[in-house]
């Protein structure tokens, strides 16, 4: 069987020089084989080949990593699972949605970092609302910072928020885009900030003289799969501050993380877009 083949040209100016390298992928089964054969044949003359011998007899591999979660055979849930009247008249549905229903009990009776993949359109902005709503239920003190890459996102939670969570649950919330920063009042006084990765590491940087950094209890970061793009490494740059604010001041955070891209479970893989440093440090593995 042959699991990789490929055509390379030597020339003579390459054989007097360095050596040529080649990376390639080939699988590995269960058993393991004895050996695999790298064979160099030459198309231009006869008898013209090598063969190399890769033994498999003290070959250490990697444990094996499930980079999603298992589906869980479950029905729709009911607004009721909330538990909380107040909290059921935020939504016009009357069952959450399947994705909703698979990540109900991580987001709203744990304190698990949650990476959330979904297609666009398929909730995950409520699912991102049952953290919040757990946040509210166990450490109303504390404040949720929304981060989403573009002012537009921005505005639209606004919109959406300001008419349910604010007016329904009289919670107060700030915006801060380059357009729009509150006062120092408004901040301290919020229940809900959202802001763009610039303005929310420029605000974190000087997190010792500001104390409503230091209560923050929620961070949701919007679109993170943006982490590949030109503002990438400022969502690298306040995941990891905010995680060591959280070791100084011993307050946990909890990240919850909502991906477009990642809803196909091909891109989870490490390396895509740079995510794994990034995922690392929000899910703290």
């Amino acid at each position: 069987t042959i699991y990789h083949s490929e055509l390379f040209t030597l020339t003579k100016k390459m054989a007097r020089g360095t050596p040529t390298k080649m990376s390639f992928n080939i699988p590995i089964f269960e058993p393991h084989p004895p050996q695999y054969y790298i064979r160099a044949v030459s198309d231009s003359w006869l008898h013209a080949e090598s063969i190399f011998t890769v033994s498999f007899h003290n070959l250490t591999l990697p444990q094996t990593q499930i980079t999603h979660t298992e589906l869980l055979d479950l029905k729709p849930l009911p607004l009721s699972a909330l538990g909380n009247k107040a909290y059921e008249d935020l939504y016009r549905f009357t069952h959450f949605n399947p994705i909703q229903t698979q990540a109900f009990h991580v987001l709203y009776h744990t304190e698990t970092n949650v990476l959330l993949g979904a297609p666009t359109g398929s909730g995950k902005t409520i699912s991102a609302e049952l953290a919040m709503l757990h946040l509210f239920n166990t450490q109303p003190d504390m404040k949720v910072v929304y981060i989403a890459p573009l002012k537009a996102i921005v505005r639209e939670r606004m919109n959406d928020w300001r008419h349910r969570l604010v007016t329904q649950l009289g919670k107060k919330m700030v915006e801060m885009t380059g357009d729009f920063t509150p006062d120092m009042v408004a901040l301290l006084s919020a229940d809900i900030i959202i802001s763009t990765p610039e303005k929310w590491d420029g605000i974190s940087r000087s997190w010792h003289s500001r104390s409503y950094v230091m209560k923050v209890g929620l961070m949701i970061l919007d679109e993170i799969h943006l982490l590949g793009a030109d503002r990438g490494p400022i969502l690298e740059v306040i995941v990891s501050r905010m995680r060591y604010i959280s070791s100084q001041t011993e307050r946990s955070i909890r990240f919850v993380g909502l991906s477009t891209a990642l809803a196909n479970a091909r891109y989870v893989s490490k390396g895509y877009f740079g995510l794994h440093f990034s995922l690392s440090a929000i899910t703290s593995e």
